[in-house]
């Protein structure tokens, strides 16, 4: 039988690799790098999908103790806008967030239940979407996007020096 959690878990995995490896060697001017005003830098994005994947381990286990960083939710919420540089956390900080968060869901992948998986969800933003499940899978996508632009910033930030 097919084990989609298995590939969930294996996805998530992947895209901590990668984003390891989009995060090593910028500078902490360059991970503010905005090739125009509108784009979020890599500083944020990547901010912003480790507050997700707190969204994840609370989908996942109703019952998770979350790790929050000073001013995280200030920070990194949608639809918060830019801010001075100076208040955001260093990328390497962020990175070792979003690596402890990923292990994490790796663990409550091995073990969730099925019942679980099929609660309503505490989050309900999309009409189309009710299970914690579905907003794991959205969430997953959603990671997948911002790790899309990360990979756009990173090129640019090498081809700019």
């Amino acid at each position: 039988m097919y084990n989609y959690l298995k590939e969930l878990q294996r996805g998530f995995e992947k895209n901590t690799k990668i984003i390891k490896k989009y995060a090593e060697g910028v500078s902490k001017e360059e991970s503010f790098f905005r090739p125009y005003d509108k784009v979020n830098a890599m500083v944020w994005n990547l901010g912003h999908i480790a507050f997700v994947r707190n969204t994840i381990i609370k989908l996942l286990d109703s019952t998770a103790k979350l790790e929050l960083y000073e001013n995280e939710r200030n920070l990194f919420l949608p639809g918060t806008g830019l801010l001075e540089n100076e208040v955001y956390p260093t990328l390497n900080e962020i990175l070792e967030h979003f690596v402890k968060r990923g292990e994490r869901i790796s663990q409550i992948l091995e073990t969730v239940s099925d019942e679980q998986l099929q609660k309503d969800s505490f989050v309900q933003f999309n009409p189309n979407i009710k299970s914690n499940e579905s907003y794991v899978f959205y969430f997953y996508n959603h990671e997948i996007e911002h790790l899309g632009e990360i990979k756009m910033l990173k090129n640019l930030i090498t081809r700019l020096r």
